[in-house]
């Protein structure tokens, strides 16, 4: 994406930034926070999980010498202590609210990363200064706006030429999307609308990078069917035992492998920064 190299194309940015909407609501993470217990760490047996943490090993290189990664929308710090404990990087991070930065902050502390640098503010706005970054990583983040793109613009700013940018978003349609429009029929916290489904497709991630400044290196579909994305305890018995039944056919190593774009839980991409 071309970067602005004009204070009038830098204004027009900014009243961009201002009207983007934000499709989840301050309420939702402030809930979303306060239940999640601590401390939380990657776990490989939770399949997206797994499929993450082999692309991060895979595709962004080792942070020897302490190299510096920006994870976008960081809480709750599981991916920074990845980052500083598999691939040896100093991790940041960049969180809106207040709830879900002191979050991290406890997680960190709980995995014994000690005063890990976490901007508070709007990502989109916030001023970085001369920061530049080896690796910046985006997982489950520009999903929640209605123009994603604009925040790649911003996070090829603050990256390194050569440097690495991952995204990842989960991938709410196909199967799917049939089975969470039916589970939010039954839930207070709905879960497609606090989504964009229109960037849900690998084309999209391919369009980012004919844009400029990225090379993609990587886009695909990764995982199986993730029962585990899905709250089943307000549905009806038939309900649970057809996803019961999805589960054992979908959630599994050879799904995992094959990675149809029909049930796949995410999509990943990788760029290098040219």
């Amino acid at each position: 994406m071309k970067h602005p190299d004009t204070d009038a194309e830098n204004d027009h940015l900014t009243r961009i930034a201002d009207q983007m909407n934000n499709i989840t609501e301050k309420d939702y993470w402030d809930n979303f926070w306060i239940h999640l217990s601590l401390p939380c760490r990657v776990k490989e047996n939770f399949s997206n999980d797994h499929i993450i943490s082999e692309f991060l090993k895979q595709y962004v290189p080792s942070g020897e010498n302490r190299k510096i990664a920006l994870e976008i929308g960081c809480a709750p710090g599981k991916w920074m202590i990845f980052l500083n404990d598999e691939l040896h990087y100093s991790a940041e991070g960049c969180e809106y609210l207040e709830s879900a930065v002191k979050i991290t902050r406890q997680n960190l502390e709980m995995n014994n990363i000690h005063n890990a640098i976490i901007y508070q503010g709007d990502f989109l706005s916030y001023d970085f200064g001369k920061n530049q970054y080896d690796v910046v990583i985006s997982l489950g983040f520009i999903e929640h706006f209605t123009n994603p793109e604009f925040i790649v613009w911003k996070m090829c700013t603050i990256l390194k030429t050569g440097g690495i940018l991952i995204i990842g978003i989960p991938k709410f349609t196909g199967l799917n999307y049939n089975i969470a429009k039916y589970i939010d029929k039954k839930l207070k916290n709905k879960l497609l609308p606090a989504h964009n489904l229109k960037i849900m497709h690998l084309d999209f991630f391919y369009e980012l990078a004919k844009k400029g400044q990225v090379k993609p290196i990587k886009i695909t579909c990764r995982g199986g069917f993730e029962p585990a994305l899905y709250d089943t305890s307000a549905t009806p018995f038939w309900f649970k035992l057809i996803f019961h039944g999805l589960t054992i056919i979908f959630h599994n190593r050879l799904s995992q492998i094959i990675s149809s774009e029909f049930y796949s839980s995410y999509i990943l991409a990788a760029y290098k920064k040219v």
